[in-house]
Formats: C-alpha cells, structure tokens, sequence
C-alpha cells in the first residue's frame, strides 16, 4: 500500500470499446492524479484521455463507455 501523500488527489477511471490488433476489445485504465485549481471534471475528463491516448494509441478512435473521478480519500 502507498502512503496517501504519495498520491494524487483524486482516482479517476475510464472504460473503453475499442478495435485493436485482435478485434474488439473492452479496456480500462485508471488512477490517481491532481488536477490544477479551477479545473471542470469535463476538463479532467478531456485531459486524462489525452494522456491515456498518447500511453495507448489505438484508443484514439475508441468508444469510452464510462469516466469518474473523485476525491482520493475514503
């Protein structure tokens, strides 16, 4: 387990239909991240599928089925 001070201040995740290089697929990703002061969740949204993009991109084109981000505290 990683001391909370370690992580960001919010977990966020997304799920994704998409066509990779054996067909239709169903990915995740997640994690966990401080977003700048001001920031709207559709910012959030916009910019952490940029970044899961750029780590996997041939999810460029897919389908995001879900998104959520909260605070990362319980």
């Amino acid at each position: 387990m990683t001391n909370a001070t370690e992580q960001g201040t919010h977990f966020w995740h997304m799920s994704f239909f998409a066509r990779n290089e054996l067909g239709l697929t169903a990915q995740d990703r997640s994690g966990h991240w401080t977003p700048p002061p001001g920031m709207t969740r559709l910012d959030a949204m916009n910019e952490l599928r940029r970044r899961v993009v750029e780590a996997s991109p041939y999810l460029a084109n897919s389908a995001m089925l879900s998104f959520d981000i909260q605070l990362n505290t319980l």
